[in-house]
């Protein structure tokens, strides 16, 4: 009988200390963006190239997806898929807008924006 007993609080014991442990949490998505490197856009005057890299991090597992718009105040936006770093260009003397957002594996996602002025 007690043996019965001792099994029977080990079971109850173990089954106890399972229910007590906290669920694993992921930390929230987050990103930021830095953009640098204004440089001339070769064989286009009046234009400049530059490059924006979104900082991601916390979530679920690996980033999976950077979706990118890019407007300026004298054409329309684009979005697109593409890399963790993008190369831009930009006409002289206008503000670029670069919005990014990332998707983990867990399907969360996160924006960020940033502004850029174009110098020759």
């Amino acid at each position: 009988m007690a043996t019965r007993l001792s099994r029977l609080l080990a079971v109850l014991l173990f089954a106890f200390a399972m229910s007590a442990a906290p669920p694993a949490h992921a930390t929230t998505l987050t990103v930021s963006i830095t953009c640098s490197g204004m440089s001339p856009y070769p064989g286009y005057p009046g234009f400049s190239a530059y490059s924006c890299t979104a900082h991601p991090s916390g979530g679920t597992g690996s980033y999976t997806t950077y979706t990118w718009t890019v407007s300026s105040g004298w054409y329309s936006s684009s979005t697109y898929v593409g890399a963790q770093t993008e190369n831009f260009g930009c006409k002289h003397n206008t503000v670029r807008f670069q919005d990014v957002m990332v998707t983990d594996s867990g399907g969360a996602t996160a924006t960020a924006h940033s502004s850029i002025y174009c110098t020759p």
